[in-house]
């Protein structure tokens, strides 16, 4: 397959995983204003998850529920927006329509034409909620028309690549908002923090099964043992790099970055609780985010357009 080709795909469902992770943080904030939280809690952690707050305080100064939404979601300046990210994914299955099924173009471009009519009028109509759904929806119809129409070829396996890829980067920042102070013993908190730890359960679909798994009260090593180590739930990082090594060992087991996601698969499927954590949730988190953008860094080397 041709490197540019391999760019594509990847970068395509990089963006679609982006565009839906971002409508999960955006619903996920705006319940728990619902809820009574303070505006600051609900929507800077949407701002830090997506990494643009210093573009965001230029803009607008302080969160705030309506700038963070139209930044967040419409605003054509902000790379990161679900505006932009359904616009890349638009782009790059464009760049590759003769590779990728009719259906599998057919879905990502009608998304992108449906968004192109949302102004903020339309979307104050039509309620957050409903919209972030929407996007939820879109994003799991283009996973429905991969999984079900792609030859399982090396096209499949660099669409797959970049969804596991994003989504673990996703799932660890979502971590990272509320990791400071967070040990392997932090057990028991206040009723608050179990509404926000909720929360980030909520934000990756795992609250019912953090649910069935344990009766104890949601707490922040709880819920980090489950979105790290848990083996069996889709946007665990174990999952996640349990995937990304699989895919990248079929594609070249002597590559570079087929070593590197090892590396950093073994670690979360060989570690403990107690030690993964020994430096604090926010160590780890750090760490993980700075091991997987070099595993992402060096699939791009050994495989992608060069920079």
């Amino acid at each position: 397959m041709l490197s540019r080709t391999a760019d594509h795909l990847y970068w395509m469902s990089r963006n679609i995983e982006r565009a839906e992770n971002i409508a999960r943080f955006l619903d996920v904030a705006s319940r728990l204003a619902l809820s009574g939280v303070s505006a600051r809690d609900c929507w800077a952690p949407a701002l830090t998850i997506t990494g643009g707050v210093e573009a965001y305080a230029e803009r607008h100064g302080e969160a705030s529920a309506g700038a963070v939404i139209t930044w967040a979601v419409l605003d054509g300046s902000n790379p990161s927006s679900i505006f932009s990210c359904l616009k890349y994914a638009r782009e790059n299955a464009h760049a590759v329509r003769s590779v990728i099924p009719t259906e599998l173009w057919e879905v990502i471009n009608s998304t992108w034409l449906a968004l192109k009519g949302i102004d903020g009028a339309r979307l104050r109509e039509q309620g957050l909620t409903g919209f972030c759904e929407w996007v939820k929806e879109r994003s799991h119809t283009v996973r429905g028309a991969t999984h079900s129409t792609m030859l399982r070829d090396e096209a499949f396996s660099f669409v797959r690549l970049g969804t596991f890829l994003e989504r673990a980067d996703n799932t660890a920042r979502i971590l990272e908002v509320r990791s400071k102070g967070v040990t392997a013993e932090t057990r028991v908190v206040e009723a608050s923090d179990q509404l926000h730890w909720a929360a980030v359960l909520k934000s990756v679909s795992a609250y019912k099964a953090y649910r069935a798994l344990t009766r104890d009260d949601v707490s922040p090593a709880g819920v980090a043992e489950m979105l790290i180590m848990n083996a069996d739930l889709p946007r665990s990082l174990h999952f996640c790099l349990d995937s990304v090594s699989d895919i990248l060992g079929r594609i070249s087991p002597v590559a570079e970055c087929t070593r590197l996601a090892g590396a950093l698969h073994a670690q979360l499927h060989y570690g403990r609780l107690d030690q993964t954590l020994a430096e604090g949730l926010d160590g780890f988190v750090t760490d993980f985010l700075a091991r997987n953008n070099e595993v992402g860094n060096q699939i791009h080397a050994d495989f992608l357009l060069l920079p």
